[in-house]
C-alpha cells in the first residue's frame, strides 16, 4: 500500500473571494472553481478522508489501488454495459456533454493544484472524478441552476465550507434571474444531500453495471423536484 500522507493548504479566505468573484461573471472558468476549493476545502478533506479509509469500502478500494478515472475513460467498457446501467448513462451523460472524466483534473492543475500522492492523493483524485457521476444520480444538469443544486447536495454529503462560499455569490446571481425559487431548490438539494448514502466512498467499479434506478433507490437519492420544476418555468420564460 501507498504511503498515506495528508497534505493539505492552508485556509486562505481572501484567495477564495478573488477567484469566486471571476467564477460568477464566468462559470465556465472552472479552473476559478478549484482556486476556491484549494483555499478553504483542507479541514474537510483531511476529516472526509479519515472517514475513507476507516470505511471497509475505502479500505478495500486503498488495498488495491483502484484508480477510478481509468475506468470511467475506458469507453469500450461502458458503452458495452447494459443501457439502463449507471455506467453506461454516465458513458452517454459524457458524450453528450462533450466531457471526460479527467477534465476536472486538468482544471485543478490549470489553477495550481498540487499533484497530491500517495492514499490521499488517491482518495482526492477519486472524489474528483465521481463529480460526473454525481450528476447523473441526482439528475441535476449542468446549467447554472442545476450546477448550484449539485454544488449544495455535494456539500451536504462533504460538509466542505467551500461550496457554501461559492453558494453564496452563485445564489445572488440566479436570483436575479429566477427568483426566490432558487432558494428552496438550493435547500432541498442541501437536504437530499444530507439525507443521502454518504457517496465518498462508493464501490463504483461494482456499482456501475448496476441498474441507475436501484442505484438511486440503494443509495436514497430522491428525484430532484424543485429543480425540475423551476427549470421548466424558465424554460418557458
Amino acid at each position: 500500500m501507498k504511503e498515506d500522507t495528508v497534505q493539505t493548504r492552508r485556509v486562505n479566505p481572501l484567495a477564495a473571494l478573488r477567484a469566486v468573484r471571476k467564477v460568477i461573471n464566468d462559470p465556465e472558468q472552472t479552473q476559478e472553481v478549484f482556486r476556491v476549493l484549494h483555499a478553504l476545502s483542507g479541514p474537510s478533506l483531511r476529516r472526509n478522508y479519515r472517514r475513507f479509509k476507516q470505511s471497509a469500502n475505502g479500505a478495500k478500494i486503498l488495498e488495491e489501488q483502484r484508480i477510478l478515472t481509468d475506468l470511467l475513460n475506458n469507453t469500450e467498457y461502458l458503452s458495452s454495459l447494459s443501457t439502463n446501467s449507471l455506467g453506461n448513462t454516465y458513458h452517454r451523460f459524457i458524450t453528450q456533454e462533450q466531457i471526460s472524466a479527467g477534465g476536472l483534473e486538468e482544471a485543478n492543475m490549470q489553477a495550481g493544484g498540487d499533484e497530491l500522492k500517495g492514499n490521499f492523493g488517491l482518495f482526492v483524485s477519486r472524489t474528483r472524478a465521481s463529480h460526473d457521476l454525481f450528476h447523473v444520480l441526482t439528475q441535476y444538469g449542468r446549467d447554472p441552476l442545476g450546477e448550484a443544486c449539485l454544488l449544495a447536495f455535494t456539500y451536504g454529503q462533504t460538509g466542505n465550507i467551500a461550496f457554501v462560499f461559492i453558494l453564496a455569490f452563485a445564489s445572488i446571481r440566479l436570483y436575479k434571474g429566477a427568483g426566490g425559487a432558487v432558494f428552496p431548490a438550493l435547500w432541498r438539494a442541501y437536504r437530499d444531500g444530507k439525507k443521502a448514502t454518504w457517496l465518498l466512498n462508493t464501490d463504483w467499479e461494482t456499482v456501475l453495471e448496476m441498474p441507475l434506478e436501484q442505484v438511486r433507490s440503494q443509495f436514497s437519492i430522491s428525484q430532484p423536484k424543485r429543480y425540475e420544476i423551476l427549470l421548466a418555468q424558465l424554460a418557458t420564460e
